[in-house]
């Protein structure tokens, strides 16, 4: 197998890589609608929109559990105490993770 052959190889995702994706994100196209809404904590319309795992991918987490948050904001989540956090937002994290629902409603709805 010539090295070209080896590249193209590790680019094309895998049947494994695939299924992983689908459960944690569902498909690009959801990516890309939960990047076009804006920051749950913010409210501002930004490029830098991510998808937000609420839980843990590694306890279980799905894209059931993905808000969308800026950069900033998203990074703040993970690593700031929650008291640290309602200093800066004026939100509590459980306010934040409760929306999962909200966003989940809301793609199904656009789906139709």
């Amino acid at each position: 197998m010539s090295k070209l052959d080896k590249r193209l190889r590790a680019r094309t995702p895998s049947a494994r890589r695939k299924a992983i994706f689908k459960r944690n994100f569902h498909s690009v196209e959801r990516v890309k609608f939960m990047r076009s809404q804006p920051c749950e904590v913010t409210k501002i319309e930004s490029d830098t929109v991510q998808n937000a795992h609420m839980r843990t991918r590694g306890s279980g987490g799905t894209y059931l559990d993905i808000v969308p948050l800026s950069f900033e904001v998203h990074m703040d989540f993970d690593r700031m105490s929650e008291w640290d956090f309602y200093q800066k937002y004026k939100r509590e994290k459980q306010s934040v993770r409760d929306r999962a629902y909200y966003y989940r409603q809301l793609w199904e709805d656009n789906r139709d």
